[in-house]
């Protein structure tokens, strides 16, 4: 689709920024160094999400989990980062590159008999970035639960590539279309996490915000259990933007679960 190496050299500069500076405090819970220490984690994961939208036309699109595994040409999930005492800098890195098609046929009545059969074939590329560097600091701890309050920025970047090819006898034609955008959103939130046994916890993240969107926001539960060498996680994401109404789109949200390994180093 487009090209990487020169088009996305700002999402390539942020994501080397943040797996610099980002972390899940989660995945640090419970490590025993010095507090004055940097403690470092990250987790990779897999999200199962639908993903729906409505354009600027008006015409709203739905893509439903079974056909984003089936089209996925590329994925990248990924959360890493840094703590130190109550501080911490996280962020979170999303890619996603997927193509479909659709086919059919349609026809047009022409005299008395049974008119002219016209085929068309739609293809559909969407190729998007999600990248959400944030800092965070531990309001209240316990060795049982901690609430953190955070502030930071979401950047979203999205193409969608459309091509539509009719044949027939007098309608052999291609049509493209090519609709991207970019946002820059400033975002405030909480998030917490409560252990349940002490192997089990529960936790939860909240954000929202505004920018370039009208507004973006993002609500997480999870659960975690503690392994010898990593933490498993388990839960479900919702993640919404409503847009200003100037760009390919209305609004996009992409909801569904997710799991993950965390590891501390």
């Amino acid at each position: 689709m487009c090209n990487l190496s020169v088009r996305n050299k700002p999402f390539i500069s942020l994501m080397i920024f943040s797996l610099l500076v980002a972390a899940t405090s989660q995945a640090i819970a419970g490590d025993n160094s010095d507090e004055n220490d940097w403690r470092f984690a990250a987790e990779a994961y897999a999200w199962g999400p639908d993903i729906s939208g409505t354009s600027t036309t008006g015409g709203n699109f739905d893509i439903p989990l079974h056909e984003i595994i089936d089209n996925l040409d590329m994925t990248i999930m990924a959360r890493i980062g840094a703590k130190k005492d109550k501080l911490t800098l996280f962020s979170d890195i999303i890619y996603l590159d997927l193509n479909t098609d659709e086919k059919g046929s349609f026809n047009i009545p022409i005299g008395p008999g049974p008119g002219l059969t016209i085929g068309d074939k739609l293809d559909i590329g969407l190729e998007a970035w999600v990248v959400q560097p944030t800092a965070s600091y531990t309001i209240f701890e316990t060795s049982d639960y901690n609430i953190d309050l955070l502030a930071g920025a979401r950047y979203l970047w999205i193409e969608v590539d459309l091509a539509l090819r009719t044949t027939g006898p007098f309608a052999n034609r291609k049509v493209k279309e090519k609709e991207s955008e970019h946002n820059w959103d400033g975002i405030f939130g909480a998030r917490g996490r409560v252990a349940l046994t002490d192997k089990w916890d529960a936790t939860f993240y909240a954000d929202a915000g505004t920018g370039d969107s009208d507004y973006t926001l993002q609500g997480q539960a999870a659960f975690s259990y503690k392994f010898d060498s990593f933490e498993g996680k388990f839960g479900y994401r919702y993640l919404k933007w409503e847009f200003d109404g100037h760009g390919a789109l209305e609004d996009l949200t992409i909801k569904g679960p997710f799991a993950g390994a965390l590891f501390r180093f």
